[in-house]
């Protein structure tokens, strides 16, 4: 095809033919990058929409009924063609079709709606899997955070964010909470079951199983082995499930969760279920998801009426997880924080695991998501991560992201959204190419923000958009409006010179936070552990390391010197910066307040670094103290 057809077709289809780059170099996508876009796009009629978004009062197209049904079964009059003046999800004739009608509020649930006062909220931000306690069998869980959150409330805190905890597939190597199975259902390795059942019915399991000294060799270990915890806690839920799953009166609330959970809860346990037999027998998962979906679905069909016990069990095990963490958020609440948990959304899931499955006619098909080069990595990210075709998630009537963000707003007081970029324009990868050979891919923004903000008041949940990297010009002034809070990490908060940036004048709509995930601890940083990582995994020539080093000391200098015109000791005073930002909310990471210079995870690194695998040591008289110091740095002047 002649390259003007090529890219005609292209940008039809919302790929950004041009673009600039993070240096504000143009860039132009080559044929081979477009033909493999335009090839990964599901064949869906673009034409057929069954959901319309519309903020209140917009204006309908013509031809629809004069009036709309709203959830309730009230019919509503439409006034001069206009959508209603109340938010909520509307039915409506439209020629011979009935539309859904999403009608948005002008903005997302947020902290100011919590109080009258200005808010001047903090919390801490933890990874789950990390947090060491006595009987835990060697991985962090839900009664950690429920303790974690109970002394963050006492202080004066009002958030506990977490990592990801979605549904993981069947973990047989390396693992990553922003690589899950399926992100509307829940992960059951990090819970604590003791929390339902008490103390003896877990004793008992574990012994039942022939599991004690593997759960206390687990908790001595310095790292998590992934593989191990997930073979070790199956064989003792497994064991719960059996003496208790079906036959206590006190387990109502099981069966009222598989009702509510309905066909949707049946299809993912199904296949999960699947899934963990094919690796039981085979060693390895069923492989027909791309190339033979039916043939798929004929063998979990066929699988689920031969197993039904297996299937009840997988039910069960989001009904626990959902429990458990429905325990842990209650005690954060109680214990007087405003927000409770902080749930975190990844961005894309595996191409092989459940909502790939249930959702794969929607997809972008043989592409994954990733990142352009960027100062950080130059030769781009590829994630391996499958994701919605925004044709897909129109076709579907944004359903996956409805259910999505009613699952995760509705079990804390606030969603962090990961590469909340990828809203506006996804960079994606074809099958085969590099990920510095990628392209962006327009999304429906304004639909998507309506139905964000819509959820957001159904839930009273304040949300979180990760907006670093690559960002599109105007896309944080169209979040702020829309009340997504961005994220102002202080390793990042610079002016164009380089120089530190005054708190004061940190950005308002934003979360402030010390560091991430994804950086090292403050302590970390201002060591160059993290160039020392990457210098290894990398490979870096002779004396890049020795000068990356110097740069980092006089980096460290100059957040030294801007604390100091603060008036701020040496000691926390990267926090004590954080902490002073206008942001109204601030969450300092467990690892930056207990002062630990291990890297959580070291981006663009595999078998090179333990990424998500270290345990850390929190509870004790020095947590207490420094969330008290915490609460006093926060508080307004």
């Amino acid at each position: 095809m002649p390259r003007d057809g090529l890219q005609a077709r292209a940008a039809a289809a919302g790929i950004r033919v041009r673009w600039t780059d993070a240096q504000g170099k143009p860039c132009r996508l080559s044929d081979r990058t477009l033909e493999g876009l335009l090839h990964a796009l599901p064949p869906i009629d673009a034409h057929e929409e069954p959901c319309l978004v519309l903020p209140i009062g917009g204006e309908l197209p013509g031809g629809g009924a004069r009036h709309a049904v709203d959830e309730t079964g009230r019919r509503m009059a439409l006034k001069n063609g206009r959508a209603p003046s109340t938010p909520g999800y509307y039915s409506w004739r439209h020629g011979a079709r009935t539309l859904t009608l999403a009608v948005a509020p002008p903005r997302c649930f947020g902290p100011a709606d919590l109080a009258s006062t200005s808010p001047r909220l903090w919390g801490l931000a933890s990874q789950v899997y990390s947090l060491r306690r006595s009987g835990d069998g060697g991985l962090g869980d839900s009664r950690a955070v429920g303790e974690l959150g109970t002394r963050v409330g006492a202080a004066g805190g009002d958030a506990l964010a977490l990592s990801p905890l979605h549904a993981a597939a069947p973990v047989t190597g390396l693992h990553s909470p922003y690589a899950p199975s399926h992100r509307a259902w829940l992960d059951w390795l990090q819970i604590d079951p003791a929390t339902v059942f008490g103390e003896s019915a877990l004793h008992d399991a574990i012994r039942h199983a022939g599991a004690a000294e593997a759960w206390t060799r687990a908790e001595r270990a310095r790292l998590i082995d992934w593989p191990a915890q997930y073979a070790l806690r199956h064989r003792v839920w497994w064991q719960l499930f059996e003496r208790h799953g079906e036959r206590e009166p006190a387990l109502a609330g099981l069966r009222r969760f598989v009702r509510q959970g309905g066909a949707a809860l049946r299809a993912y346990a199904g296949f999960a279920a699947y899934q963990r037999w094919q690796l039981e027998r085979d060693g390895t998962p069923d492989g027909r998801s791309g190339r033979d979906p039916r043939g798929l679905d004929a063998a979990v069909r066929a699988f689920a009426r031969a197993h039904p016990p297996r299937i009840a069990f997988e039910c069960f095990l989001q009904w626990l997880a959902a429990t458990c963490w429905a325990h842990a958020h209650a005690q954060a609440r109680q214990a007087g924080q405003r927000l409770g948990l902080v749930w975190d959304i990844a961005a894309g899931f595996q191409p092989g695991g459940g909502e790939a499955w249930q959702s794969r006619d929607l997809l972008m098909q043989g592409a994954q998501l990733g990142a352009p080069p960027d100062a950080f990595n130059a030769q781009g990210q590829a994630w391996g991560l499958a994701a919605y075709a925004p044709q897909g998630l129109r076709a579907s009537g944004y359903r996956p992201l409805i259910d999505l963000l009613r699952a995760a707003m509705s079990r804390g007081g606030g969603v962090r959204i990961d590469h909340i970029l990828g809203w506006s324009r996804a960079w994606l990868i074809p099958a085969g190419l590099d990920a510095n050979e990628g392209g962006y891919v327009r999304y429906p923004l304004r639909e998507l923000l309506g139905l964000l903000a819509l959820e957001s008041w159904r839930h009273r949940c304040v949300v979180i958009g990760e907006d670093l990297g690559t960002v599109p010009a105007g896309l944080r002034a169209t979040l702020a409006r829309h009340g997504v809070l961005g994220l102002d990490v202080l390793l990042f908060t610079r002016d164009a010179r380089g120089r530190f940036i005054d708190p004061a004048q940190w950005r308002r709509g934003a979360v402030a936070m010390s560091t991430t995930h994804d950086l090292p601890p403050l302590a970390g940083w201002r060591d160059g552990v993290d160039l020392d990582v990457l210098a290894r995994a990398q490979q870096w020539p002779a004396g890049a390391q020795r000068r990356a080093h110097a740069a980092r000391r006089r980096e460290a200098a100059a957040l030294d010197r801007a604390a100091a015109r603060r008036g701020l000791s040496p000691a926390r005073a990267a926090i004590a910066m954080t902490l002073r930002a206008a942001s109204p909310l601030a969450l300092i990471p467990l690892e930056d307040l207990l002062e630990r210079r291990e890297q959580v995870n070291v981006p663009g690194t595999v078998a090179e670094h333990p990424n998500w695998r270290r345990r850390l040591r929190w509870q004790g008289v020095r947590l207490r103290e420094a969330l008290d110091w915490l609460s006093r740095e926060r508080s307004p002047a």
